[in-house]
């Protein structure tokens, strides 16, 4: 069953330099128990992205076209309070450098406890009991709740701020960039948390990040952006054995390979485009080891090249037709 379909959604900032188009029609669905992660360069639209999914965009920005339809409602078409009952009770999202986000005058209990409070009609005593249970689900022991975040390590104040978003019991919980400034042995622990949590509670999960190894573990499909558009999307063994778009597998190269250690890893040439001066035709283009003529001349569709499988490349329509 699908949870979410994100359909043609375009995001631009209107600043005193120009407009910034930062998405730009750029969609996909996922299921319900299913993760997705969401992958490419930074400045590519990822968090951009999911921010507008949760309508939490910050000034300039606005949503242009499309339709972000959760269980057949476009979230886009409601007004601010209608909103509210989905954001955090529908859709949660842990976002990026949550760990150094907590209140640091207000123990961590006392702040799960907020935001329990206000999307739910429930008494006091039944809260604590709520924040007990939370925090005793990612692995903090709940005498803890009365400590303030600088009592807490960096990887415990991470699992705190997955509490607070699995505060409402969302059906989607969208996490940007979640074992940033971790190190290796917690980002390890904080994906094993976020894989078991998925299995306990059923959730489904939008993982944003660059880091390749994070989506081959935790992932079962990736949508890879470049340039405020979708490159190429598709399930995580597809993506990473059979990489259609020259972006993706110019990515996979980049990254180190655990089968073949001695393997020389490749950088991609140039830099990601401006967003207010965007090339003609595809964005990638510009930096393509397999550019043509025609390349330069018409932002590609989005092709069907197998089951799921959907590439954004001329090359690539060239090869099914």
């Amino acid at each position: 069953m699908v949870l979410l379909d994100v359909k043609g959604l375009t995001v631009e900032f209107h600043t005193p330099s120009g407009i910034f188009r930062a998405v730009e029609d750029l969609s996909f669905n996922l299921e319900a128990g299913d993760s997705l992660g969401l992958v490419g360069e930074s400045g590519c639209g990822k968090t951009t992205a999911m921010l507008a999914v949760m309508r939490l965009l910050p000034e300039p920005g606005r949503i242009v076209a499309g339709q972000v339809m959760f269980e057949g409602i476009d979230l886009l078409s409601l007004n601010p309070a209608e909103m509210r009952r989905y954001r955090w009770q529908k859709i949660s999202m842990v976002f990026q450098g949550a760990m150094n986000a907590l209140n640091p005058v207000r123990t961590v209990g006392a702040q799960i406890a907020e935001s329990i409070a206000l999307h739910k009609t429930v008494p006091g005593e039944q809260i604590r009991d709520e924040v007990s249970r939370l925090l005793d689900l990612v692995g903090i022991s709940p005498s803890r709740a009365g400590q303030y975040p600088h009592q807490y390590s960096g990887g415990m104040r991470q699992r705190a701020m997955i509490a607070m978003a699995l505060a409402c019991r969302p059906q989607i919980v969208i996490a940007d960039e979640p074992t940033t400034a971790l190190d290796v042995m917690i980002q390890a622990q904080i994906l094993d948390l976020l894989q078991d949590l998925q299995r306990q509670l059923g959730l489904s999960f939008i993982m944003v990040t660059h880091d390749l190894g994070v989506v081959a573990e935790v992932c079962n499909h990736v949508l890879v952006m470049y340039g405020g558009r979708l490159a190429e999307l598709g399930d995580s063994d597809t993506i990473y054995n059979m990489p259609q778009h020259p972006y993706t597998q110019r990515l996979l190269r980049a990254f180190p390979d655990i089968d073949n250690p001695k393997a020389e890893l490749s950088s991609i040439q140039g830099s990601p485009p401006a967003l207010n001066a965007l090339p003609p035709g595809c964005r990638f283009q510009p930096r393509c080891h397999m550019a043509i003529d025609e390349c330069s001349k018409a932002i590609p569709g989005n092709y069907l090249v197998g089951e799921s499988h959907i590439v954004s490349c001329i090359r690539v329509m060239e090869k099914t037709v």
